[in-house]
């Protein structure tokens, strides 16, 4: 049983190193500001949150890997994922 244990432990170790490890490069378009990234679970899908110049509230859109860019809040983003 401790075998399994620490060959499934190891396993979501190695998968949330090669997340972390690889995160996207996402450039934001004018106007909008990149406020954070977060990784949804142990996907390769990242939540960007973003806002417009000069305001608090805050807005979010999701991306996967693979993906070279996004539409949102009314701007084209680039986003590009390291291999």
């Amino acid at each position: 049983m401790g075998f399994f244990k620490k060959l499934l432990l190891g396993g979501a170790a190695a998968k949330t190193y090669q997340n972390i490890y690889n995160r996207p490069i996402v450039v934001a378009p004018p106007g909008l500001v990149l406020k954070g990234m977060r990784q949804r679970g142990f996907s390769s899908t990242w939540v960007i949150t973003y806002s417009k110049v000069g305001q608090s509230s805050t807005d979010e859109f999701s991306v996967s890997g693979g993906q070279i860019d996004a539409n949102a809040g009314g701007g084209r983003w680039t986003v590009h994922f390291p291999k």
